[in-house]
């Protein structure tokens, strides 16, 4: 297992770099993270969702400008009725995105939404992690995750249940499992697993800690998770994380018919 820290911001966003059996701390621009050695295992779901060819147009038309932009970009992630509003990128490391910002300059407490290294950018990962920062009351533009913490609030949880990520070929939706704070140097920063029942029971550990949760949710092997993961800005130290379950494809048509329009992006940005 490799563990890596070190100290690069003082206040804010929390990311993981992995790299060692030394976890170094990121301030609060780091999260801390583990990784087993062993093969992840198969995971069972298959995809089998196909977009229209309006979500093909659309989704096109979207990335062009970004990936013009910004030749990292592998997504966009926001959650209807919030603040949240971001593309998502992903890199050879966890700390590029730290102070870069997505059109190239470098702001400290400002940088990119990422996905960590280890994760596969097509989200089809047991376990996903996004990273960003929580700017709140430090600087003008308090976007990115800020509002992630607002889930820590059970009204505000539960008038906010989905998030979406959309990528280049198509869209993904979560709804909100669990909403953790856990300390920067906490174990559940993982991408790998070394069998069903060790994610399970992680997933499992997770939502019987968690601060916030959705009522009678059981752990599946099969199913496939994102965490958003922020700083907290009443302590550095800390970490919020939400868990979020990705709707499989054998539900994504009644769920995109009961849900889809309401979930459609409208943009939050100037």
């Amino acid at each position: 297992m490799k563990l890596e820290n070190r100290f690069i911001k003082t206040f804010l966003t929390g990311f993981v770099l992995l790299s060692g059996l030394i976890l170094m701390l990121v301030g609060c621009s780091s999260s801390s993270k583990a990784n087993q050695n062993s093969p992840q295992p198969q995971n069972k779901q298959t995809r089998t969702y196909q977009p229209s060819a309006e979500d093909k147009a659309y989704l096109k038309e979207r990335f062009e400008p970004l990936l013009a932009t910004n030749k990292d970009t592998i997504a966009y992630v926001y959650a209807p009725g919030t603040n949240l509003d971001e593309p998502v990128v992903q890199t050879t490391d966890n700390a590029t995105y730290l102070d870069k910002t997505f059109t190239g300059g470098y702001e400290p407490y400002m940088g990119t939404v990422f996905m960590d290294m280890d994760n596969k950018k097509d989200f089809s990962d047991r376990l996903t992690w996004l990273f960003g920062h929580a700017r709140g009351s430090q600087v003008p533009d308090s976007r990115m995750f800020n509002d992630v913490n607002f889930y820590s609030d059970k009204a505000y949880f539960d008038e906010h249940p989905y998030v979406v990520v959309e990528t280049p070929e198509r869209k993904f939706y979560y709804e909100a499992v669990a909403m953790i704070i856990v300390p920067e140097t906490t174990a559940f920063y993982r991408t790998e697993f070394d069998s069903d029942q060790d994610f399970v029971e992680q997933l499992e550990t997770v939502y019987k800690d968690a601060q916030i949760k959705k009522k009678d949710v059981t752990m599946k092997a099969e199913d496939r998770y994102l965490v958003l993961s922020t700083c907290r800005e009443e302590d550095e130290t800390i970490r919020a994380n939400l868990y979020l379950r990705q709707i499989p494809d054998s539900e994504m048509e009644a769920f995109v018919k009961e849900h889809g329009e309401k979930l459609a992006y409208k943009s939050t940005r100037d």
